[in-house]
């Protein structure tokens, strides 16, 4: 229980009365002051009445693109049988206390409510926790107490519809699994226990009579190229407005890449795929909601991890205006990777192309993509 401002005036007033009244003499002073002194006891006395309610919170989607809509749910039950006060329930969307005025409860009563829950941008967003705060009439005093524990809404970046990349064929026929192979029916991998739909020719009839359980055989494709998109988060490469472009624009070629059934590697510079993995994200969408700009300024952190993904396939590097010799460095990679795209989140670099390698700059995420799609309609060689 606290004292507002208005309250710690309201006190401060009555000391001042009532001192006044002693040091002038004036016993009408000294009713005022009295009557204050009573109206805030009967303040602190209504505050202390506390609603036994119980309260959930929800939020539904809990995944959504950047501007669009989120609803709040909040249940309330009165657990008492005589009626419980009104009060304001306090939510905290990213940081930003959102009131919620509940009218009494009768007892035992319910009552929903439905709020908005404003997404202005990208990012891992923490509701909650969620408290309840009593007022009494005069406004002089506030007690809380939290009810619903803290939430999470993974709000995406915008994404624009662009075509995929096409790449070659990179052969390997020895069985190597990776994690961004999808299922096929060139290469035997592993085995791996029947679920039903699985193709029954694909019994593995000398295991399942030794484990007393159906086992199948699996097999991947792993002739099918890789298409790696690289987000360059360095922030002496991107400024704040460019680089939530560039998440968009890296997560406009991914989402292309998967939804034409191909495999897809995304590399964020500066990542912790293990920490992202722990806040909660189940998807590219969410690492690239959780992505955030690094501290490193020179372009040695991004080419050595460039180095260290595996070759082959297609890479896709956005970044903002490569310097001349980031753009060597980066068009000597055409010996791992076929081709090698660069896409700069600056109006001013020019757009060329050399054997193996294209270089494209745009303004925002929707002029990447407008670049983008031209690239491919080119027939890019």
């Amino acid at each position: 229980m606290r004292l507002t401002r208005a309250g710690w005036g309201w006190l401060a007033g009555t000391v001042l009365l009532y001192a006044a009244g002693v040091l002038l003499g004036y016993p009408t002073l000294h009713t005022i002051a009295v009557g204050a002194l009573v109206l805030l006891v009967v303040s602190v006395v209504s505050v202390s009445v506390r609603p036994r309610v119980q309260i959930a919170r929800g939020v539904e989607p809990d995944r959504l693109t950047a501007g669009e809509p989120a609803l709040g749910r909040m249940a309330v039950r009165n657990l008492a049988r005589w009626p419980a006060p009104g009060f304001v329930a306090v939510d905290r969307i990213d940081g930003r206390p959102l009131e919620l005025p509940v009218r009494a409860l009768a007892g035992g009563g319910r009552r929903t409510l439905h709020y908005p829950v404003p997404t202005p941008r990208r990012g891992r967003l923490e509701l909650g926790p969620l408290t309840v705060s009593q007022r009494d009439p005069l406004g002089l005093l506030r007690r809380a107490r939290s009810h619903a524990a803290s939430a999470v809404l993974w709000v995406h970046p915008v994404t624009y519809p662009v075509r995929p990349l096409p790449v070659g064929r990179v052969p390997d026929f020895e069985g190597r699994r990776t994690d961004s192979a999808r299922a096929g029916t060139v290469t035997f991998s592993s085995l791996r226990e029947y679920v039903p739909g699985d193709d029954p020719r694909r019994i593995h009839w000398r295991t399942t009579a030794r484990t007393g359980t159906l086992i199948v055989r699996e097999h991947i494709d792993t002739t099918e190229p890789t298409t790696t998109i690289l987000l360059d988060t360095r922030a002496a490469a991107l400024v704040s407005a460019a680089f939530e472009q560039a998440v968009s624009a890296a997560a406009s070629v991914a989402e292309a890449t998967v939804r034409a059934g191909r495999p897809a590697r995304v590399v964020i510079l500066g990542e912790d795929p293990t920490q992202v993995a722990a806040l909660g994200a189940l998807s590219l969408l969410d690492r690239f909601a959780a992505a955030q700009q690094s501290p490193e300024r020179d372009a040695v952190a991004l080419l050595e991890t460039i180095d260290r993904t595996p070759p082959g396939g297609a890479l896709v590097v956005v970044t903002g205006r490569p310097d001349p010799a980031l753009a060597q460095r980066l068009a000597a990679q055409r010996r791992r990777f076929a081709p090698v795209v660069v896409l700069a989140i600056d109006p001013d670099t020019p757009a060329y192309r050399r054997p193996g390698m294209v270089l494209l700059g745009a303004r925002n995420a929707a002029e990447a993509a407008m670049a983008w799609d031209h690239m491919i309609l080119g027939e890019l060689r």
